[in-house]
């Protein structure tokens, strides 16, 4: 079940020429015939479209060598299957690792339609590789998965996508109403992919050849998912796979209402991280809820947050503006000399332990607006990820602090409460720093 795709090819042309062309990629060639004066000829003889029609149903493509040749004879061998008919560049660009037909493509664009499908992530780069363009007119966003960045070639097919990432593990945050697959690969492959995005979606979209492993595959294990549906197409079909709903499961908590936790590395700094930081870290610890959040005020209903966050990736309270940004705020309730000692030490260790975001903590801290940083909702893989940067490196800043000032034996909050108001404004690092959709609605 692990075969590689090999296409079946009639030949239209030098054969030397074009094996020569391919560069070493597999191809099964089952025949060649020459055109001529609107006939087709093979090994010298003038073929009946009785027999023409037979050898076109066996190949995956008739391949013309000569592409001015392939012009003046399409019309005429378009009765015999119109979508088999290619040129050699057209092949070697477009049919590298499946099965290609712009009519495939066609009935793609229609079905991204009739599935009201908004977001869609491209797996294989098939877009760009085919040079589609008409689904701008059509409101639809898409990103690419793209190691290569072959997608590149050309401003026009880097700018088509809304973003390219090099793998999947880079767009571990986004959602997407589905994800397409297109090239050739094993079941196994197939399966780990379908595994391995559920984060990402719920939908899954490939191109299943006919007579393939996939197909077999697939109509054996059609109970694995809520709904399989086949969608007709040129030498296989369009697959929609719609993966079981995980139970929703809501977790919405104001930051008082939980637990005293004292003990532990946070617990035991929980005076000076304040309670949103130490909230955060009890639930993280010691929830599994799928959808997460922390609140200082009223919570939309469970309905209603399921519902915003179909078109978003995190809800936020309204961004706070001020005159004054963050540095100098700091300054103001705890003086410049401690708020600069502080701020060297959050700067040292994101530094060490999260250095990519050290400019996006200097643009945070020198601007006017921050979300509030106790007040979001979330998808736990969201959650998780923000928490795992956030406690890699806030102990620590606290411990330094410590270390390094008389903090513990002031009793002013607008003193020893330094380290939480600049802690306030990591959410928002961490927001500018990472591509999300934020819907405020807290």
């Amino acid at each position: 079940m692990t075969g590689k795709y090999i296409p079946r090819i009639l030949l239209c042309g030098d054969m030397k020429n074009f094996l020569r062309a391919l560069d070493g990629q597999r191809v099964e060639i089952i025949g060649q015939i020459d055109c001529d004066d609107g006939k087709i000829f093979s090994d010298g003889a003038k073929l009946p479209d009785a027999n023409v029609q037979k050898i076109f149903d066996r190949a995956d493509y008739v391949i013309f060598d000569d592409s001015a040749k392939f012009a003046t004879n399409f019309e005429r061998l378009a009765r015999f299957g119109s979508e088999k008919l290619l040129t050699r560049a057209d092949f070697l660009k477009f049919a590298g690792d499946n099965f290609f037909a712009l009519e495939n493509v066609q009935s793609l664009l229609d079905l991204i339609r009739q599935q009201e499908i908004s977001r869609l992530l491209d797996a294989d780069n098939f877009f760009a590789r085919n040079e589609i363009f008409s689904v701008f007119a059509h409101g639809l966003e898409i990103d690419g998965i793209d190691e290569n960045f072959s997608a590149r070639r050309f401003p026009l097919l880097e700018n088509f996508y809304n973003k390219i990432y090099p793998t999947f593990d880079y767009c571990y945050l986004q959602t997407y109403d589905a994800i397409i697959f297109t090239a050739d690969r094993s079941v196994e492959k197939i399966f780990d992919a379908i595994v391995a995005t559920d984060s990402l979606t719920q939908k899954i979209l490939l191109f299943v050849r006919k007579n393939s492993a996939l197909e077999d595959w697939l109509a054996e294990s059609s109970v694995a998912f809520a709904q399989v549906e086949n969608f007709p197409a040129v030498n296989g079909s369009w697959v929609l796979l719609t993966k079981f709903a995980p139970p929703e499961d809501f977790g919405v908590y104001a930051a008082n209402d939980l637990p005293a936790d004292t003990k532990g590395a946070v617990g035991n700094l929980r005076r000076y991280l304040g309670e949103d930081i130490a909230a955060l870290h009890w639930l993280w610890k010691n929830t599994k809820h799928a959808t997460l959040g922390l609140v200082n005020g009223d919570s939309p209903s469970q309905e209603e947050i399921s519902q915003i966050l179909r078109g978003c990736d995190v809800i936020v309270a309204q961004g706070e503006f001020s005159a004054l940004t963050p540095h100098e705020q700091t300054i103001s309730l705890c003086g410049e000399y401690l708020n600069e000692h502080v701020e060297k030490i959050f700067r040292k260790q994101i530094k060490l332990k999260q250095p990519d975001y050290l400019s996006a903590f200097h643009f945070v801290s020198e601007g006017h607006c921050l979300f509030s940083f106790g007040n979001f909702i979330t998808r736990r893989n969201i959650f998780d990820s923000y928490c795992a940067w956030l406690f890699s490196f806030v102990t620590d800043v606290a411990r330094e602090v410590l270390d390094t000032t008389n903090l513990s034996a002031v009793e002013n909050p607008k003193k020893y409460r330094v380290v939480e108001f600049i802690a306030e404004r990591l959410l928002t690092v961490w927001l500018a720093k990472n591509r999300l959709r934020l819907v405020p609605a807290l």
